[in-house]
């Protein structure tokens, strides 16, 4: 067999090297464009699955296996577009080199951070100050409430709670520019009567401005609530300036 042949073509490119290392980055750019449509897709893959995409009902799984099997095709394919990141990071910082720019620019000034008060699910209010609690039914396997600020309950993040087995997994999340640096969580099989935070069984505080947090989650066996499960979540919130 022969080697083919390559027609002679003398293309006329004239590019600077700025307008090379744009095209370059325009390029590491688009790749994650297209990346971000397929992790979007494998979204409403399982959300078409689970039968909450809106319009779509013929494809939902109708048995545990069919879910398994959905899971485990959007499990591969993410994995594959982890791949592909890793590759699209190392053409970045070969791109950087050829600008000159450092890769690993050092971190801008320390951010300051002030005291804004304390947070709830939004819920129910019970006892003294602004305690509240939320619930989730006995047939709910899960639900998302506003994080409340304060009295009038500014929303500044969410608590999402997912039932999973017999397991109860309680998220907590803020927006920008708040953070916590205390969360404290009551699970209980009837309403609470505690609302002191300090006084939850679940906690986490950190002490160091460097590790004040966005998002936590608690693990909580609530296998002996057969019934509705009545949730208290109280976080600390500070306000970056």
């Amino acid at each position: 067999m022969s080697f083919p042949t390559i027609p002679q073509i003398s293309p006329t490119i004239s590019l600077d090297r700025n307008q090379v290392v744009n095209l370059l980055l325009a390029s590491v750019a688009f790749e994650e464009l297209g990346l971000a449509h397929v992790v979007n897709t494998e979204g409403e893959k399982l959300q078409a699955a689970l039968g909450t995409l809106p319009g779509i009902t013929s494809v939902r799984a109708t048995n545990l296996l069919g879910l398994l099997s959905v899971n485990r095709d959007v499990r591969r394919t993410l994995q594959t577009v982890l791949m592909k990141e890793m590759l699209l990071e190392f053409k970045l910082e070969d791109i950087l080199d050829i600008t000159g720019i450092p890769s690993n620019i050092p971190p801008g000034p320390t951010p300051i951070f002030v005291e804004a008060g304390s947070a709830w699910a939004v819920g129910t209010p019970y006892g003294q100050g602004n305690a509240q609690y939320v619930t989730l039914g006995p047939t709910e396997t899960g639900n998302t409430f506003v994080l409340g600020l304060g009295a009038t309950n500014i929303p500044i993040g969410t608590v999402s709670v997912l039932r999973q087995g017999t397991n109860l997994i309680v998220t907590f999340t803020t927006f920008f520019p708040y953070v916590m640096n205390e969360v404290h969580l009551l699970v209980s099989a009837t309403i609470p009567t505690v609302s002191a935070p300090g006084q939850f069984p679940y906690k986490y505080t950190v002490t160091d401005p460097a590790f004040y947090f966005t998002t936590h989650t608690f693990v909580v066996d609530v296998s002996s609530i057969p019934g509705t499960i009545y949730i208290a979540a109280h976080a600390k919130i500070l306000e970056q300036i």
